[in-house]
């Protein structure tokens, strides 16, 4: 019977070849066809796997085989070789040398390329199954017609376009946490600010009706009346540029009014423009959940 064999190799990661040698074997377990019971076996002394399957008459055993393979290179290559490669990705093109910030950015470069998984779905979202796909794809006919394969250089010169968009991730994922650090050094400036200057104002009510519907009232619950020549309301503006405008607003004219003690009327006690106020006044915030009483 004609035979087929399958070498995988991959760099001189030894304890990760195990994991993938039993990846590729659980696959076997509790197949139907008893041929599925040979096991591929990991060598020292190359670091090697290889694997024969004897070969049915028709075309389509091969393939078989060379679908399940492909699949399990393809997730291998999501577990084990796309955070290495995130890794590298950050420490040359970025520079980062800091473990744990890596780490971090690791994973919320695999968030983004995973996507949110779908109600209803399992855990997967809808990017890591997309990538998965189409990798098991490119092994399994790359299989087809060759019997060795090493992973290192086939990531590197045959999945450009998976490269590309693992690059893109990064580089992404960079650029938001540059945002978020420039967002709380803003913040925390303006917090300093407040905690410094003079009350201006002895209470200032915010009614929020939800989303951008604000409403600002002083002390006699009437409207508050806006000092436009406020430098703090001109500082929110440059701000508010990448923030909802009717968000960067209301910051602006608390600013200016400084109030003693402001309360918070709100629905949405946990939505982003709530919590940019409460983190900037500090004690001299309070929330409440209902309107307040006329």
């Amino acid at each position: 019977m004609k035979k087929v064999e399958f070498v995988v190799k991959h760099g001189n990661d030894y304890p990760s070849l195990e994991r993938l040698a039993g990846m590729l074997n659980r696959t076997l377990v509790g197949t139907e066809n008893p041929v599925d019971s040979v096991q591929w076996e990991l060598c020292q002394e190359d670091g090697m796997i290889r694997c024969q399957f004897p070969l049915g008459p028709g075309p389509q055993d091969k393939k078989s085989y060379c679908d399940r393979v492909g699949r399990v290179l393809a997730e291998y290559t999501l577990s084990d070789q796309e955070p290495s490669l995130l890794r590298g990705m950050f420490r040359s093109r970025f520079g980062l040398k800091d473990e744990v910030e890596t780490d971090a950015l690791i994973g919320e470069a695999v968030s983004l390329l995973d996507g949110e998984p779908e109600i209803g779905e399992n855990w997967m979202g809808r990017g890591r199954e997309r990538r998965l796909q189409k990798l098991a794809i490119r092994f399994s006919h790359y299989l087809e017609d060759n019997e060795r394969i090493h992973l290192d250089g086939f990531l590197r010169f045959r999945l450009s376009e998976y490269r590309a968009e693992v690059q893109e991730a990064a580089e992404t994922a960079i650029e938001e946490r540059l945002m978020e650090k420039q967002y709380q050094e803003f913040m925390s400036l303006l917090k300093t600010m407040v905690e410094w200057q003079e009350a201006k104002t002895s209470t200032v009510h915010v009614l929020h009706g939800g989303g951008h519907a604000f409403r600002l009232l002083d002390e006699e619950m009437r409207p508050l009346e806006q000092d436009a020549s406020d430098d703090k309301s001109d500082a929110m503006e440059s701000f508010g540029e990448e923030e909802q405008e009717e968000e960067s607003r209301v910051v602006s004219r608390l600013l200016a009014a400084s109030p003693r003690q402001l309360y918070i009327h709100t629905p949405e006690p946990e939505s982003q423009v709530i919590r940019t106020i409460m983190g900037i006044f500090g004690d001299r915030a309070a929330v409440y959940p209902g309107l307040p009483a006329h």
